[in-house]
């Protein structure tokens, strides 16, 4: 999960955008401003040469333009030259580098900025590792509403680290606030908290259905993986074998492994199957819902 965030921050120059810049230049004007100083200019710049969007991709007047803006103080610069950084596009890569950006970010009061430092303190990646530090700087970014930074602090005190005792009642809470926040990727440890339940958190079949659903619908394969298993157990819902089949299918198709294990299991394929547990007609229905979803998610 740690490594996945990391490759995460590695695409931010091509995902992200700020739209007040983008309304304010074009590549001829922000040029001119960015020659005569202006860091949203030289900001603009960097993402267009970062992207190859209206200019060639050139990483390193990418880097160029975004120290410059970076330099003179503009906090979502100095943390996507720390990415630049972090991930030598531009300039030799340096992780130390790309956390002493991160943290001006972060002292400046950007969020993806506290986020990303949080992280770095969390790893040991450019500075000595530090959970508190971490915590720290990972519910600054969580007071704005970051939502990875949310999710981390969840996984945070879901897992528990030697200084900084596991407590399932604050994961589910970071979570919600997560899921709150569009965080997709919330929705299934909090749905299995709530579907086993724990210290200070109450099992609750129908909140754990709602995240495996809610994932799932967003073509999450875990999610559509464990909704298909309640529908299997009747666990939760009503027992199901064409809607498990169906989301098991899901899965399967966007590569998840033990979906595929599932399916064999239901189509009587699987190592330890006797006989088939659900019918052909049955399949075929299960099958027709998911091209079904497979569309609606298309258009």
């Amino acid at each position: 999960m740690l490594w996945r965030t990391w490759l995460r921050l590695a695409i931010l120059l091509t995902l992200a955008d700020h739209g007040a810049l983008a309304d304010q230049f074009t590549i001829a004007t922000a040029s001119a401003a960015a020659a005569k100083g202006n860091p949203q200019a030289q900001y603009y710049l960097a993402r267009h040469y970062a992207r190859g969007d209206g200019v060639p991709l050139d990483t390193a007047q990418a880097a160029k333009w975004m120290r410059q803006a970076a330099d003179q103080g503009l906090a979502f610069a100095q943390n996507d030259l720390g990415v630049l950084y972090a991930h030598g596009r531009g300039v030799p890569q340096d992780f130390a580098i790309a956390a002493q950006w991160y943290r001006r970010a972060a002292e400046n009061g950007d969020a993806l900025g506290q986020y990303s430092y949080g992280q770095c303190c969390l790893q040991g990646r450019g500075v000595p590792q530090d959970v508190s530090a971490a915590t720290n700087w990972l519910q600054k970014a969580a007071l704005q509403h970051q939502p990875d930074a949310l999710l981390a602090l969840g996984n945070l005190y879901f897992a528990g680290q030697p200084s900084l005792p596991k407590n399932l009642e604050t994961a589910r809470r970071w979570y919600e606030e997560a899921v709150a926040a569009g965080c997709v990727g919330a929705l299934n440890t909090l749905g299995l908290i709530y579907q086993y339940g724990g210290p200070g958190v109450a099992k609750d079949a129908a909140r754990a259905v709602q995240c495996y659903r809610q994932a799932a619908e967003q073509g999450d394969d875990q999610g559509q993986m464990n909704l298909a298993c309640l529908y299997r157990d009747g666990a939760g819902v009503p027992r199901d074998l064409v809607a498990a089949y169906q989301w098991f299918y899901l899965a399967s198709q966007a590569g998840n492994g033990v979906a595929k294990h599932y399916l064999q299991e239901l189509n009587g394929t699987g190592p330890l199957a006797t006989s088939p547990l659900i019918t052909t007609n049955e399949i075929t229905e299960a099958l027709q819902r998911a091209e079904a979803f497979s569309q609606r998610r298309k258009h």
